[in-house]
């Protein structure tokens, strides 16, 4: 009888044990330890500004550290491949543009579905750019002057976000450009004009406000259906009489693989960052237009705009 009770009180504890292992494993506290932030740009870039805007309300909503990583090297090549490679625990995260996909091809191997969307934050406004003391007060005057100069025009590598760009403003004012590549995203561009190295550059608000409110470089128009509620008095192409417009849109990563459960608290913690005073700050001085997706809505929209852009880089 002791022997039976001795080995039933024995199966008790294993089986509790494995139960309390089973739960700490199901259950493990999120996040576990610093979240990285890694930003494939330099410091200074759209991408940057918008992630320092937002981890204070997400390091508030998570009860830890979120430690922001700029990872520039290789045309953000190096960011990409960190975070499709992680483990799939949600303690490293990513910020982008529809770059994310642009990159594969631009020459950098990249597994577009290693990515997992958590949530889109916000669209943004390209801006067509100049050197302040350029002669073209208007697009109209620069096109103009395209037509019978070879204007050097700046991107951040082949097949990339501003590369495109550049290459649909081209084809939309029947303009033949000088392509001239500067690695870093934005900052480099942008000082590459306004020393003179280029006649024109294509970025965002947020990244050129500095440099235009320092009166070193000018906007001419920008790359919307409608005015920039940051530039309003600035005219639209459309406006200017060019029919295009170039949507942007950028959103927060993971790791493809991450729980239901992460991502569920990785998107509330995205949210609270985009109600928090330092992000809604950066909306409205630079333009940026607030749009949040979840990450089943954002999930969506990534695969489409995944299937979108190889048509269109098929043609």
């Amino acid at each position: 009888m002791k022997k039976l009770i001795t080995v039933f009180l024995i199966s008790l504890l294993v089986t509790a044990l494995l139960m309390g292992a089973g739960a700490k494993e199901s259950g493990e506290k999120y996040p576990n330890g610093d979240v990285a932030f890694i930003i494939p740009n330099a410091a200074g870039g759209g991408n940057d500004l918008i992630v320092r805007a937002l981890i204070p309300g997400m390091r508030d909503a998570l009860g830890g550290n979120v430690i922001p990583e700029n990872k520039p090297a290789s045309r953000g090549a190096i960011a990409a491949l960190d975070i499709t490679k992680a483990k799939p625990d949600g303690q490293k995260i990513y910020f982008n543009s529809q770059t994310v996909i642009l990159q594969t091809y631009g020459g950098v191997d990249v597994p577009v579905d290693g990515f997992q969307p958590v949530a889109q934050v916000v669209e943004d406004v390209a801006v067509i750019l100049v050197k302040a003391d350029a002669p073209y007060k208007t697009l109209e005057d620069l096109v103009a002057a395209g037509k019978n100069t070879r204007l050097k025009i700046s991107h951040n590598g082949e097949g990339t976000l501003w590369h495109l760009a550049a290459i649909t403003l081209s084809q939309a004012a029947k303009v033949e450009f000088q392509y001239v590549a500067y690695s870093g995203g934005g900052p480099p561009m942008l000082t590459a004009l306004a020393a003179g190295e280029v006649d024109i550059v294509i970025v965002n608000h947020a990244e050129s406000k500095s440099l235009i409110d320092a009166g070193r470089i000018k906007p001419l128009a920008v790359m919307s259906e409608a005015r920039s509620p940051s530039l309003p008095d600035l005219p639209t192409c459309i406006e200017s009489g060019f029919s295009l417009t170039y949507p942007i849109w950028r959103g927060v990563f993971t790791t493809k693989g991450v729980s239901e459960e992460i991502l569920d608290i990785l998107e509330k913690a995205v949210k609270a960052g985009m109600e928090g005073t330092e992000f809604n700050t950066l909306v409205k001085n630079a333009g940026l237009i607030k749009k949040f997706k979840g990450h089943k809505e954002f999930t969506k929209f990534f695969n489409e705009q995944v299937e979108l852009t190889a048509k269109l880089m098929k043609k």
